[in-house]
């Protein structure tokens, strides 16, 4: 029996009340932003290490909020992208993730040399997000991630050892049809999905849409055929 939670489209997982528009200048390191919010600069902290070429660049509108850190007072909470807009702060993937496992899991479970994000009774289950989205067609990573692809050796690693093996995929672009993995960016983690896929890892991808700073669960896609 799989270890996920059914929700029907429109349940909401996350809220951001008081959100400000800003516009980006420029993007000095993986987590910084150098931003305008009313014509004055800023720097906004961004809680995601994707390369985001389509979302962060030069003029490109953010929606941001007030929180205080080391260095910066706000943090990116949405970008634009086009005509909708993508949710890009990691640090609530987690806590999104959870609502659509079943109650009794443990979290952050070491195995081997890696740590895996959920486990409930005899099934692993990790949870990847993205935003990247080309004509219907999620795409996951958008930069090389050679931690995606050990994680995807454990979890097939402990199908030989008797258990289940799930990736929870947590798309945050409402405009995804289908999945593929990026060959283009990471050949050697395309490579590794399939690999999983044959060796019996399970794979589910959820589409998540924004309004009015509610983000709603709104559909659940299959891999591209």
């Amino acid at each position: 029996m799989e270890p996920f939670i059914h929700r029907k489209p429109g349940f909401a997982v996350a809220y951001f009340p008081e959100l400000i528009e800003a516009q980006v200048i420029s993007r000095p390191n993986r987590f910084l932003i150098k931003a305008t919010i009313n014509r004055a600069e800023t720097d906004v902290h961004i809680h995601d290490p994707g390369r985001l070429g389509e979302l962060i660049f030069p003029g490109n509108t953010l929606l941001i909020r007030r929180a205080e850190g080391p260095k910066t007072h706000y943090s990116v909470t949405f970008c634009k992208n086009e005509n909708i807009w993508t949710f890009n702060d990691a640090r609530y993937h987690s806590s999104i993730a959870s609502m659509f496992i079943k109650p009794g899991y443990e979290k952050e479970v070491k195995t081997g040399n890696s740590r895996i994000d959920f486990k409930l009774g005899d099934s692993y289950i990790e949870v990847k997000s993205g935003t990247l989205v080309d004509d219907g067609i999620a795409k996951f990573p958008d930069a090389v991630t050679a931690r995606g692809k050990k994680h995807l050796e454990t979890l097939m690693e402990l199908i030989d050892q008797g258990y289940n093996s799930y990736v929870l995929f947590l798309i945050f672009n409402e405009n995804a049809e289908c999945f593929l993995p990026n060959y283009d960016r990471d050949p050697e983690f395309a490579r590794t999905y399939y690999s999983a896929i044959s060796h019996g890892v399970n794979f589910k991808f959820l589409v998540f849409s924004y309004k009015n700073g509610e983000i709603v669960f709104k559909k659940e896609i299959k891999p591209c055929v």
